[in-house]
């Protein structure tokens, strides 16, 4: 069974329906034949280390072959891999370098190093966006009529897209390759026209139903309720439309027949309502709301008739407007670029409006005159997706740049003690790093480099041929997504400073919280280090004992940086889900940090999976800032209303990225002293990736 995605491109499409064999060994790494033995047992050895994920141990390894083999280039791409992996990018491009300026320099090796110094890069501004159509998934297919007027999308961790089915009276669960794989319409009674969806942190949704006058709310267990009634009360509905949720569980629903906005708790109480004409306080009143947005404490109002997005704090005074009549007819906003910018469905484009300089930009210009985009957000591998109303579609776009780097495919580990069954732990990455997520067996493609020795007789000689080629793997099998699997690991870093004793009962409530939520059937964890002047890994990480630590007296600032450093390690090989948490006071002094620097601790979590969480006790360091971004974690305040439950959420629900594969070896092992090379592809779309690694069977 070949793992072969289904939508190739046509350069690749011909590549890979050569009959037979691969032919030559143009995508193959560098050549594995050592004629040092020392230089060949150092490599074997430090491929090894590195499969158990004991990266310095590989570091010294392949350091020692270069001694024996000064330039191999094999050796000198296995260091560059194990820099990479422990944190040091900067160090592994210096020594892939020469690997680079070669003539022959493999391209999967060009691609990789380009993507790593593209995710060091600043991020362009959103105006240098230009985003095309990539794939396209049709409400009716033939006489088949797959759902109908598609009126909200919301990706979903797992790469799925959650599209309310307007037309068609449901839910529709799309997954990344764009198979209809789950279909809700409702309770009992069933919904009546929904039109909006939104989440909260623990899975709880919430569904506006226009016809229906009313929101329902179906729980992550399954359960489905529905509150609002209809009327012009101050809690009335008549038409609702548009929902979303903020970061302290409020819904808020625009109502679009009572011209207003509706606040509702988590559990469906009427709160307030806001959107009536304010003589003094400068807002007009709406005149036809439509998309919503709650960000960073901040509600998000389109308004289509004015062609403008009105800014209101969570009690719904209002605070101003953005692209003040410059919107053609705004619907659906969402959050982009890390909060930093809203994306609006407007009409016959996709716009970007930057919250620092308020600017409007242009992302997506839509291709048909008729088009009504009435929703567009960010998915989870990279892309942006927008509904089509009027033309019942789904559309999926990407930046053209994009296009042009693809993914960045990971072969984590290889696990050969089965030889000559082989197990592959593999990750893809967009080019920002982010995990691409809900790719199946058909996004994937194995083969394994294959050496055949023959003897044949030419003029009486005995001649002893070897020849190699690249073949798909023999009996190929996807295991399956790292995101499918439960359980998570956690390490507990702990601020040690005079500021931090001076909080004793922030502290106290602070860890009890986390250990209650960061415990259970499916945690590991959480470890506990002491971000001390000397960080320690604690042998006991039970709730007494961090509570001894963090009320003892404590002075100076402490380590951050070895601290950080010691709890990447200690969560090494990578699981499925790994985490730190950092409590603290919110105060880093980056000019204590020696030996390492915090774009390489970036480096480190980031190249191994691991995210960055802190919950603070006062305002955070930019530095924090930006660890939780580049890692894909997230910033708590100790005294949210919600608890931290929503951080114990973030880490078990975090997309992985990850996939398992096994294929039999055709390969000859020279008795596990020969070096075995793999290489795997990744598709989606018109995007793909490429990795290329090795392994040695058992020694015999």
């Amino acid at each position: 069974m070949n793992l072969r995605h289904h939508h190739l491109a046509p350069a690749l499409c011909l590549a890979l329906a050569l009959a037979g064999p691969l032919s030559g060994l143009a995508w193959a790494q560098f050549p594995s034949v050592l004629k040092s033995s020392g230089a060949a047992e150092q490599l074997r050895l430090g491929v090894q280390s590195y499969h158990r994920g004991r990266y310095s141990e590989s570091i010294l390894l392949f350091e020692k072959a270069l001694a024996y083999s000064p330039g191999e280039a094999l050796i000198e791409y296995w260091l560059g891999r194990s820099y990479l992996k422990a944190g040091y990018d900067e160090t592994a491009l210096r020594v892939w370098d020469p690997l680079l300026t070669a003539a022959d320099a493999p391209p999967f090796l060009k691609s990789k190093s380009a993507l790593i110094r593209a995710s060091r890069a600043i991020e362009p501004a959103p105006s240098e966006y230009h985003y095309v159509e990539v794939e396209r998934f049709e409400g009716q297919k033939g006489q088949a009529k797959l759902f109908s007027r598609p009126s909200a999308i919301v990706p979903r961790p797992d790469g799925s897209l959650l599209v309310v089915a307007h037309g068609s009276n449901e839910l529709v669960f799309i997954d990344a390759s764009g198979v209809i794989r789950e279909r809700l319409r409702g309770g009992l009674a069933g919904f009546d026209r929904p039109y909006g969806a939104a989440y909260l942190p623990d899975g709880t949704l919430f569904v506006t139903e226009f016809n229906g006058d009313r929101v329902s709310r179906l729980a992550s267990g399954g359960a489905v309720t529905s509150f609002g009634r209809k009327g012009r009360d101050a809690d009335g509905l008549i038409g609702p439309e548009y929902a979303s949720t903020d970061s302290d569980g409020y819904v808020y629903v625009v109502d679009f027949g009572n011209a207003r906005v509706s606040k509702f708790d988590d559990q469906g109480a009427f709160v307030l309502s806001f959107g009536a004409k304010e003589p003094e306080g400068g807002f007009p009143g709406f005149q036809s709301p439509t998309g919503i947005l709650a960000l960073g404490g901040i509600v998000y109002v389109a308004d289509n008739i004015a062609k403008s997005i009105y800014e209101f704090d969570g009690s719904g005074n209002y605070l101003g407007v953005l692209a003040d009549g410059e919107l053609h007819m705004p619907e659906g906003i969402s959050s982009w670029q890390r909060g930093r910018a809203l994306l609006v469905a407007d009409t016959d484009r996709v716009v970007s409006i930057d919250l620092g300089s308020e600017a409007l930009s242009e992302v997506y210009r839509a291709t048909s005159r008729k088009a009504r985009l009435v929703g567009a957000a960010s998915d989870y591998n990279g892309n942006l997706v927008a509904c089509d109303f009027d033309a019942s579609a789904v559309l999926v776009l990407s930046d053209v740049s994009s296009l042009a780097s693809g993914y960045d495919v990971e072969i984590r580990s290889i696990d050969s003690s089965a030889f000559p069954t082989v197990s592959i732990d593999a990750i893809v990455r967009a080019e920002d790093g982010s995990p691409v997520v809900g790719l199946r067996e058909g996004n994937f493609y194995l083969t394994e480099t294959v050496r055949r020795t023959t003897q044949a007789d030419e003029g009486g000689k005995a001649v002893v041929k070897t020849v190699e080629t690249i073949e798909p793997a023999s009996g190929a099998a996807y295991l399956g997504s790292g995101d499918a699997a439960a359980g998570a690991r956690s390490v507990l870093v702990l601020e040690r400073s005079a500021d931090m004793s001076s909080r004793r009962e922030a502290q106290r409530e602070a860890l009890a919280e986390l250990y209650e939520k960061l415990s259970g059937p499916v945690w590991t964890g959480p470890s506990l280090i002491a971000a001390a002047a000397t960080p320690a890994l604690q042998s006991s990480g039970d709730l007494t004992s961090a509570l001894r630590l963090a009320l003892s007296p404590a002075s100076g600032r402490g380590r951050f940086d070895l601290a950080l450093r010691l709890a990447a390690t200690s969560l090494l090989p990578a699981g499925n889900r790994d985490a730190i948490v950092y409590l603290g006071t919110g105060a880093i002094d980056e000019s204590s940090f020696s030996g390492t620097t915090l774009s390489e601790l970036a480096s480190l979590m980031r190249g191994n999976g691991i995210r960055f969480f802190a919950v603070l006790l006062g305002e955070p360091d930019p530095a924090l800032r930006y660890l939780a971004e580049r890692t894909g974690g997230e910033l708590f305040s100790a005294s949210r209303p919600r608890g931290l439950g929503d951080l114990a959420s973030a880490i078990v629900s975090a997309p992985t990225g990850r996939y398992r594969f096994s294929f039999t070896s055709k390969a000859e092992t020279s008795f596990g002293r020969g070096y075995l090379a793999i290489g795997l592809e990744a598709y989606l779309y018109k995007r793909s990736g490429k990795d290329e690694l090795g392994y040695y069977a058992p020694i015999k």
